[in-house]
């Protein structure tokens, strides 16, 4: 009775043991990230497809996904000062380079070095995604995703209006082209243009072209200008430049001017730029490639009829590469630092993505998905992206790509909020773009203290 009494223990604690290590085996990653509400869907499902996927290797690992849609940085912060930050994340250009400096996110070099996985080689995808810093030493990884500006419009009212597309070719797509086109789209309530007889720019029915106001829509036509914000060193302020204070002058004149844009105050009463561009309240708009995931769904569903063009140029044809870091935190990384370099290759490796990529969210990071037509069959769907894509964004980007200031420059943050306050003044016509672009100089030169990468 007593020996069987011992083996009944034994095998209880047996249990209990296999059950508390394999508890202690199953590891929660915290993920968070931003976006629409169609860029939420597809990053959760991007986590089941990981949880999936690694079961064998990791049993019962879990990838918590916490969208936050707004007051991003702010909470960010708060699970940091609570002691909770998140394993990976999508994270803000303008913090990610100086919580990097501070330790707060991970080197990823080492793990490179470490891994044979060709997704994450640094030679392997675009260079001009990496974020470096440390003088070019230390790495915290790459955008989520490559990025760049482009014009999306509706071609139903240019079929209606008997007008050619724009370009996809960027040297033949020019200011002047761009101008007069947007001109004979912009129609008020009576169908006259601006310049005809009794147009009336207080009742607009259709915009030629709307933008954005804060600087990625702006910055490429100031370099497609031979402007800057500052020289290449990051210490001394180009912005006043008469390049860049020409190229602004002009994209205010599209407001002002020539009533072909509407002003950050016309936009307020606006939907998103997308419902904007379907319902034909837009003609054409500038933004991200990323707003592909909402309009190539609407083109899918038969709601809009649309196209993508390259910016127009000014002097030369620039394309802006931009983009979010995916980082990984150093204080949850590291106690659990297999599953989350895992998971944070996964994010980033097109292949395990390609859903996201087809939807149209995000473009490739890693180089043979640009060049090999195996891969770009792989990623690029007819039924999302407009027939003109190629020419008017992957070629776009690999001839003409220049990346973002908030890739190296220090206090970007702070020197973009500059420049979006100053030039608010612009677009409502209170000061012209020179008094802005002056005052702008004087209030960043003390911030240009160099950058992160040198």
């Amino acid at each position: 009775m007593r020996k069987s009494l011992w083996v009944a223990i034994l095998s209880l604690i047996l249990v209990v043991g296999i059950t508390v290590s394999s508890a202690t085996a199953a590891v929660e990653l915290i993920y968070t990230y931003w976006g629409s509400p169609l860029e939420r869907d597809a990053q959760a499902k991007m986590c089941r497809d990981f949880e999936k996927a690694y079961q064998s290797i990791f049993p019962g690992i879990k990838v918590k996904d916490i969208y936050i849609p707004s007051n991003y940085d702010e909470k960010i912060n708060a699970m940091i000062a609570a002691g909770e930050p998140p394993h990976v994340a999508q994270l803000g250009e303008a913090l990610a380079l100086e919580w990097a400096e501070k330790g707060i996110l991970m080197d990823i070099l080492p793990l490179i070095k470490q891994d044979k996985d060709p997704s994450v080689q640094i030679e392997n995808r675009l260079s001009m995604t990496w974020y470096w810093y440390d003088k070019g030493k230390k790495t915290i990884g790459t955008n989520l995703a490559a990025e760049v500006m482009v014009l999306w419009y509706n071609k139903e009212i240019f079929d209606k209006a008997g007008i050619p597309y724009p370009a996809s070719n960027p040297e033949a797509w020019t200011w002047e082209k761009f101008l007069d086109t947007a001109i004979k789209l912009t129609t008020d309530r009576n169908g006259r243009h601006p310049g005809d007889p009794g147009f009336d720019p207080s009742n607009i029915d259709t915009f030629g072209v709307a933008f954005g106001t804060w600087w990625a829509p702006i910055l490429p036509f100031i370099w497609s200008n031979g402007g800057d914000i500052c020289d290449p060193e990051g210490k001394r302020p180009l912005i006043n430049s008469p390049a860049s204070v020409e190229a602004i002058q002009k994209l205010a004149d599209l407001m002002l001017k020539y009533h072909v844009a509407p002003t950050p105050t016309q936009m307020q009463a606006f939907p998103a730029l997308r419902i904007a561009l379907q319902t034909k309240k837009v003609a054409m708009y500038i933004d991200g490639q990323w707003a592909l995931l909402d309009l190539g769904q609407m083109a899918k569903e038969g709601r809009l009829k649309l196209g993508v063009a390259p910016l127009p140029k000014l002097r030369k044809p620039v394309c802006l590469e931009l983009g979010a870091p995916n980082v990984m935190f150093t204080a949850s990384a590291q106690k659990a630092l297999k599953e989350s370099w895992e998971f944070y290759k996964w994010t980033t490796n097109s292949e395990k993505v390609i859903s996201l990529i087809r939807g149209g969210l995000w473009m490739p990071l890693q180089k043979w998905y640009y060049t090999n037509p195996k891969y770009m069959n792989q990623w690029l769907d007819p039924e999302v992206h407009p027939p003109e894509y190629k020419p008017a964004v992957i070629d776009y980007l690999l001839k003409y790509g220049r990346r973002s200031p908030s890739y190296y420059l220090r206090n970007w943050g702070k020197i973009s909020d500059i420049m979006y306050q100053e030039l608010t003044n612009v677009w409502l016509g209170k000061v012209s773009a020179k008094t802005a672009c002056d005052n702008i100089a004087n209030k960043i030169k003390p911030l240009l203290v160099g950058r992160y990468d040198k």
